[in-house]
């Protein structure tokens, strides 16, 4: 028993969560099978995976969540890279962060779901729409993430290393960047979801394959279990980039993941 005990106490929180996940299923297939009886509203667990057999087996899955992982992973690199350099501008130069100020409060105000008809009727049902919406869905969370990070930097920190005869470009590599980057990790990890978001509103507007138009065409032929298998490949793909994202922060910035 002890060991039992043990083994809990060393894996607490993965334990913790496979334990919800499992219940959490548990409950949602009972509800399906007791009290839900028109597979055209919802579906449990079991129909799901069988439809998720389905359609791996015919290669549906592999051709759709290739499609998505293409738009997202190139859209979420373009806009984390631009988020982040644009945000140091902005956190260390007065007049740029004047200059782009309004133009960033009106674009993250801007409903994406409005503007994907736009770009894809100016840039055609191809892969650049997609990228651009993506793009414009991941930028703001990394930018004013790292925005942040760099305004709140601890002064004392700053004025110490200044008082040792620290020069400004040391300053900002040895005191502003590390004290940022938890900042600039939890902007990556929220733009994460936007940027699914954006993929999959991109595809319903003019596709032919991913994960969007897979849930889309699924949804208008009353096929609820196949566009819920959308949801779930959803829901993990971004699971699975989120817990990535907190490995590599923990690996870039172990002294913040000690703290917390």
């Amino acid at each position: 028993m002890s060991t039992v005990v043990n083994v809990y106490h060393a894996h607490e929180k993965k334990i913790d969560a496979v334990l919800s996940v499992i219940l959490g299923l548990a409950l949602w297939q009972m509800i399906d099978a007791l009290l839900i009886h028109n597979p055209l509203v919802a579906v449990g667990p079991a129909r799901i995976a069988d439809a998720f057999v389905r359609l791996s087996a015919r290669g549906e899955i592999a051709r759709h969540v290739y499609a998505t992982f293409v738009e997202f992973i190139l859209g979420y690199a373009v806009g984390a890279a631009v988020g982040i350099a644009l945000g140091v501008l902005m956190a260390l130069n007065r007049t740029i962060k004047n200059i782009f100020s309004p133009w960033v409060t009106i674009a993250y105000n801007a409903p994406v779901v409005l503007l994907a008809p736009l770009f894809i009727t100016a840039l055609g049902v191809g892969i650049a729409s997609k990228i651009v919406i993506v793009f414009i869905s991941a930028v703001f969370p990394v930018l004013f993430n790292t925005y942040a990070g760099i305004t709140t930097v601890d002064a004392r920190l700053v004025e110490a290393v200044r008082a040792f005869g620290g020069t400004p470009r040391q300053i900002f590599l040895k005191v502003t960047v590390p004290s940022s980057i938890p900042m600039v990790m939890t902007g990556l990890r929220l733009s994460v979801g936007r940027a699914i978001v954006g993929a999959i509103v991109s595809e319903f507007f003019g596709s032919r394959a991913g994960i969007g138009y897979m849930i889309s065409a699924a949804s208008e032929a009353f096929r609820t279990a196949e566009a819920f298998v959308g949801v779930a490949l959803l829901a993990i793909g971004g699971y699975v980039t989120f817990e990535l994202l907190k490995y590599a922060e923990r690996k870039i910035a172990p002294w913040y993941e000690s703290k917390v």
